[in-house]
């Protein structure tokens, strides 16, 4: 009964514990909300190519901190929403 119960609780609590993308956004600088939505599509294209990396592909926005840091947020914020979509869909996940 418990481990039925486990994922959507995990989802629900990831869910609305987190300020919306768009209010933790509109305090951020501009690069930091660009990298965060590179990132956010990088990880999104990661799980429906097979798993295949995406990089940051222009070196000077690489460098940039505040788009870098936008990048690895994004990136690991919606691999994290991915990869929970993927395992609800899965037979069996409730199991």
């Amino acid at each position: 009964m418990l481990k039925k119960l486990l994922l959507p609780l995990t989802a629900l609590i990831l869910l609305t514990g987190c300020p919306s993308e768009q209010s933790y956004l509109t305090s951020k600088p501009s690069l930091f909300v660009k990298g965060y939505r590179d990132g956010c599509e990088s990880a999104k294209r990661y799980w429906k190519n097979n798993l295949v990396p995406y990089k940051i592909v222009d070196p000077t926005l690489k460098k940039n901190p505040d788009y870098h840091e936008g990048w690895e947020d994004g990136y690991s914020r919606c691999y994290a929403n991915e990869e929970m979509e993927i395992q609800m869909r899965r037979p069996g996940a409730f199991r």
